[in-house]
């Protein structure tokens, strides 16, 4: 197999598919948050958020599909194995489609437990228990796509998931629309449109994935037989790697429904407010994990291939480009939020409190863009283990930061806590990087 030195115009080649789609994924929730603005006041938009966020714990919990696909396919394919790349996929699918529909199925207790611990008023928790109610029926195929994302990713399709991702945001939108402000359906108008938009999408990847394995049907029934799908000792790493993945989702979903519901404690306007500056932190964490994503490729490869030399060329290659465009997004949201703001949020109370708070987030892209790359990077190289270490560290610093700052602070105190949990992400996963590459080197 030809082993490419990796090149700038690589990685621009690989990153800029991965940037569309990567903006596509928190625009649903920029679409949910804009229509819902159009139609409702500022109750609908938190319920809109706290429902979204009873969701994203669970949707986002099972983010390792997504995350440990893409580094075992990048070591595999590292590796000269595109059969075994093919058998990961086909794995994380199955475990998708069961926990999806497992989910469905518990979509009433959990919602129930969920505004037991939530603090948002009992106008907003009833619309947010509505979205949820409807949202739930996407699961299996959100899940689905995780895993088929992570595919493409590591074996380098970037522009094909570019135009999954793009189905499932137009489609979305189109269907938001019709339901929100066509229909009236309000809440739950949001939640049915983002469900049944996830799965035209899935359905859409998962033909698109089968094609790209560019195998007959003989071989690639043989390649995907029983035997081969559990095979122990591939079970047992997919497992090891994913539950670390697993554990690691939960902390960082821990932390942002806990802003969330910092917000809440304040009343709905300040809710509001942070749910949509939060959907501008949301965009560019997608967008800037595009060159995350191919550092998470390459390391794979690096790994697979047992060159250490190849990884820190993809981390100084895909960094250079992440830095300077996270300082494009500073500057970009700092001086342009404010208008994109003003003509999204109808509700003047929420407008005037989310500009307000504008600047803290503008500091986002330039504070988390370490711990996006040291993330990606570390997923490549299927350092899980370090991955939830780093992020139960961090959320507790996080957690102990917002009840001495929030208290005093109020809102001025949950963002400065926020802004120190990011940092400390990339200085807890970075303390672990000198192992990431001993790890590398055991692989020859």
């Amino acid at each position: 197999m030809t082993k490419t030195v990796l090149t700038r115009k690589r990685v621009l080649a690989l990153t800029w598919p991965m940037i569309f789609a990567n903006a596509m994924i928190p625009l649903v929730g920029v679409i949910d948050t804009a229509v819902i603005s159009f139609d409702g006041d500022a109750t609908d938009i938190g319920g809109v958020a706290l429902g979204g966020m009873v969701f994203a714990v669970f949707y986002w919990s099972t983010y390792f599909l997504r995350m440990g696909v893409t580094g075992l396919t990048a070591q595999s394919i590292g590796a000269g194995d595109s059969a075994e790349s093919q058998r990961t996929v086909a794995r994380a699918l199955l475990i998708g489609l069961v926990l999806g529909f497992v989910f469905l199925a518990l979509k009433s207790p959990i919602s129930t437990l969920a505004f037991h611990v939530l603090q948002g008023s009992e106008t907003v928790e009833a619309k947010g228990s509505a979205y949820v109610a409807a949202r739930f029926w996407g699961a299996p195929a959100a899940l689905g796509l995780f895993a088929i994302t992570g595919w493409l990713i590591g074996a380098g399709h970037t522009r094909t998931a570019l135009m999954v991702q793009a189905v499932l945001a137009v489609l979305n939108g189109a269907l938001d629309v019709w339901f929100v402000l066509g229909l009236g359906w309000g809440p739950v108008g949001v939640a049915a449109g983002t469900a049944l938009a996830e799965w035209v999408a899935f359905g859409l990847g998962l033909v698109l994935v089968l094609r790209a394995f560019n195998v007959d049907k003989a071989v690639l029934l043989s390649r995907l037989g029983m035997r081969q799908l559990l095979d122990s000792k591939a079970l047992k790493r997919l497992f090891g790697v994913n539950f670390n993945l697993f554990l690691r989702s939960i902390f960082l979903t821990i932390g942002f429904s806990w802003f969330i519901n910092a917000g809440a404690r304040q009343g709905d306007v300040l809710l509001a407010a942070n749910q949509v500056l939060l959907q501008f932190i949301m965009v560019w964490a997608f967008v800037l994990d595009a060159f995350a994503y191919t550092a998470e490729a390459e390391a794979g490869r690096a790994f697979g291939r047992g060159s250490v030399a190849h990884l820190r060329r993809a981390i100084r290659l895909t960094s250079e480009f992440a830095f300077a465009c996270a300082a494009v997004f500073s500057v970009m949201t700092y001086f342009g939020g404010g208008w994109v703001i003003s003509r999204l949020i109808t509700d003047q109370a929420v407008r005037e409190a989310a500009i307000q708070f504008l600047p803290w987030c503008a500091l986002v892209p330039v504070l988390g863009i370490a711990s996006w790359q040291l993330d990606g990077i570390f997923t490549g190289a299927t350092r899980s283990a370090a991955m939830r270490n780093s992020s139960l560290a961090s959320l507790l610093i996080y957690l102990a930061l917002d009840v001495m700052l929030a208290p005093t602070g109020g809102n001025t105190g949950v963002w400065l806590a926020f802004l120190l949990y990011f940092i400390a992400r990339g200085v807890t996963l970075a303390i672990g990087y000198p192992a990431l590459e001993r790890s590398v080197l055991k692989n020859t």
